[in-house]
């Protein structure tokens, strides 16, 4: 799941009316016989001898952490080539695009306070980070005390001249939204006023990273950057209290330019009406601290295995189930972008994309996105879902621009998010801790059963699911969900297909 550094126009009366209150065309036809008794033999499969927990362990101990566009993410890839023709899937393909740079850590980052005394510092580089210059870079910390805004940054430029600018939640007062490409905008900005370098405060704490931090679209930042432990930026913010802090750290990190990375999909197609498609997603690329066991391995392991307890079905839907592995998630969902983008001659027959993206605890139901008409299309298979104990819907805005339905969403496509419980994602994703000891297999099958019948049951529909909302519809769908600016920003910058 991409995490950055903190992850206006009248109501339209249509648009409220449809996402507020209007029927959706399939909110009353309840699933046909036949396919409710293909969905209850699909959810047994899944929760008796479904594959998710084997293939999340392949994922994460047997590849490995896979950053985008290295060696490891070129090994899943293959691997979800090979799985996916094993099963007998049709179209199994990659999809290639472009990265502006990739990024992999040489060294392990080294740290430490210089004055007024010395002390150790935990910390790496912070993702897409280009590496310190030969010998490191020392010299005194400023902590900013507001990053939300060029205004605030400017007036603070005398003492971030020469400076390593400090950021924590302080600096984005924690809590308010700032569009991603505001974040990047500030990061250019601190290079302009002369800073020297950046250390961002990890949300791990015991002094553990938490690696995050492209400018969105896949490019470098411009300034080293560290991610430093909790408890070390909780003693430099004691410290400056008291007067000066200055500190050095470096690391050294590989970088190539404009490299192909592959998405990765294949298809069951439909009995009756193949042209018409739902898509089964989830991105394959992780972070390096740990093995991207429950980010995303729980996500891509799903996918695999709703693919492969549809095939052992042997009822194959109405409509096409398309699946797609996705990279570049976590530069900004870049992989998915590139697929909408590629694929937009398509997506009117598009019926839902489904994405896994928050790791393996119990599922609640799906994260819609303010749609109640998605809501009530989702009403008649609610008695089965139930079973799971995954009935619910959110809206949960946050999560808009988080994963790989975005771009879809932004087209007005129906888009449904795998809403689980994040208290144990929260403290995992992105950190060292994040490996496969921690996934509980009977929580991973209740989920990845879940996205199965939901896909199965509405391919299998003879109606469509829900609508395709409007340009100016879309717009009041993120009002709703109080995501308007981020969407607004990340639109106008292109980062949104």
């Amino acid at each position: 799941m991409k995490a950055g550094r903190v992850s206006s126009a009248a109501v339209l009366v249509a648009g409220t009316v449809l996402l507020a209150a209007s029927p959706a065309p399939g909110a009353q036809n309840a699933p046909a016989p036949e396919t409710v008794a293909a969905m209850e033999r699909l959810a047994g499969k899944m929760l008796l001898n479904g594959k998710a927990y084997e293939y999340d362990r392949q994922l994460a101990d047997g590849i490995g952490a896979r950053l985008t566009g290295s060696a490891n993410y070129v090994k899943a890839t293959d691997w979800a080539v090979a799985e996916f023709t094993r099963l007998g899937l049709k179209n199994v393909h990659k999809e290639s695009w472009v990265i502006p740079a990739t990024w992999e850590p040489e060294t392990v980052g080294t740290g430490r306070i210089v004055e007024p005394r010395e002390q150790r510092l935990h910390l790496e580089s912070e993702g897409w980070s280009p590496s310190t210059p030969e010998g490191g870079v020392r010299g005194p910390v400023f902590h900013l005390p507001n990053e939300n805004s060029a205004e605030a940054i400017q007036a603070n430029a005398v003492k971030i001249k020469g400076s390593i600018v400090l950021i924590d939640a302080d600096s984005r007062h924690a809590g308010s939204e700032v569009p991603e490409g505001v974040v990047a905008d500030n990061d250019k900005l601190l290079a302009k006023l002369g800073a020297l370098a950046v250390i961002t405060a990890s949300s791990a704490t015991q002094d553990a990273v938490s690696v995050g931090g492209s400018v969105w679209d896949g490019s470098l930042l411009p300034l080293p950057t560290a991610n430093l432990g909790q408890e070390d930026v909780l003693l430099l913010r004691r410290m400056l209290d008291k007067g000066p802090v200055t500190v050095e750290f470096s690391f050294r990190n590989r970088i190539r330019e404009h490299v192909k990375v592959d998405n990765v999909v294949a298809e069951i197609p439909g009995s009756e009406k193949p042209e018409d498609w739902v898509l089964v997603g989830a991105h394959l690329d992780s972070w390096h601290p740990g093995t991207g066991a429950q980010d995303n391995g729980t996500g891509a392991a799903t996918v695999v295995a709703v693919a492969q307890a549809v095939m052992a079905l042997g009822r194959a839907p109405q409509q096409t189930i398309r699946f797609a592995l996705f990279g570049g998630d976590e530069e900004g969902l870049l992989g998915s972008h590139a697929y909408a983008k590629a694929h937009e001659a398509e997506l009117s027959h598009c019926a839902a994309v489904l994405v896994s993206d928050s790791g393996a605890e119990p599922p609640k139901g799906w994260i819609t996105l303010g749609r109640a008409d998605v809501n009530q299309a989702l009403a008649p298979l609610q008695p089965l879902l139930s079973g799971l104990g995954a009935e619910g819907t959110s809206d949960y805005g946050r999560l808009a621009f988080g994963t790989d339905q975005a771009d879809f969403m932004a087209r007005g496509v129906p888009a449904l998010v795998l809403w689980t419980g994040a208290e144990k994602y929260r403290t995992l994703h992105h950190k060292p801790s994040d490996t496969f000891d921690k996934v509980v297999e009977r929580d991973l099958a209740l989920g990845a059963a879940m996205v199965g019948v939901t896909a199965y049951a509405i391919a299998d529909q003879t109606g469509s699911f829900a609508p395709h909302l409007t340009p100016a519809q879309v717009e009041e769908q993120m009002k709703q969900i109080k995501q308007f600016e981020g969407f607004k920003d990340l639109r106008d910058r292109g980062m949104l297909f």
